[in-house]
């Protein structure tokens, strides 16, 4: 029973955490967020945080699994009627990202971090390999898992470079999603014809909206995550 208690109590301040963690990232920036200033914001000592994290650099990668869980729940709920066609869901998926990343520069900077640290891009390669093997296989039936997770690296890789600018007057939102999408897709050799017709389905939802309320909901779920007793 006391060992119980123990992993509960630990559960409920690796929550404290990372919400804090979460707040602080956007509010300051990850780079210019400390450790000992979650510590402190949570009424911990430093050695508390570090046990329960190790480092920053952890604390983005159990924040960019909620983040990546919450992309995929959103995306599901889109494609809810639509679950005939899995390339929809690679480009939903992504799409999401993408206007997440336009919203805020703080959240820029995370995503753009998560792409380039080892712990949350291991993370994202990992989790996102056993997604888009799943979606791309009935085009690639010969592939292994190998295969795929190395075409995540380079699509990631394409992702990142995306995210990192910014849209202007030259170079508009659609126009990015586009080219991000047509750029990804060839690396799976997917044909025109149907690169051109996923991403007349993307146009037809208001993303920015979309991604509006999946920060809100994501920010929302971290704060009110339950105390276990």
């Amino acid at each position: 029973m006391a060992r119980t208690k123990l992993e509960q109590h630990r559960r409920n301040l690796q929550r404290r955490i990372l919400t804090t963690a979460a707040r602080s990232f956007l509010q300051h920036g990850y780079s210019d967020t400390t450790i000992m200033q979650i510590a402190a914001e949570c009424n911990l000592s430093t050695g508390s945080v570090v046990n329960l994290y190790e480092t920053k650099e952890h604390l983005l990668g159990a924040l960019v699994n909620h983040m990546l869980n919450k992309q995929f729940e959103v995306t599901e709920e889109i494609l809810k009627d639509r679950q005939d066609d899995k390339l929809l869901y690679f480009a939903v998926e992504t799409t999401l990202q993408l206007y997440i990343v336009e919203m805020d520069e703080g959240l820029r900077e995370v995503y753009s971090m998560a792409y380039s640290l080892p712990v949350p891009s291991s993370i994202i390669q990992k989790t996102i390999t056993k997604k888009w093997e799943g979606v791309f296989k009935e085009y690639h039936p010969e592939y292994k898992t190998k295969d795929f997770f190395k075409l995540e690296i380079a699509t990631s890789g394409i992702m990142r470079g995306f995210m990192t600018i910014p849209c202007d007057i030259w170079f508009t939102m659609d126009q990015k999603i586009e080219t991000c999408l047509d750029c990804m897709f060839k690396m799976y050799d997917i044909p025109k014809e149907k690169i051109k017709e996923v991403i007349e389905f993307i146009n037809g939802y208001d993303f920015n909206a979309i991604a509006r309320k999946t920060v809100d909901d994501m920010l929302s779920l971290l704060d009110n995550l339950p105390e276990e007793a």
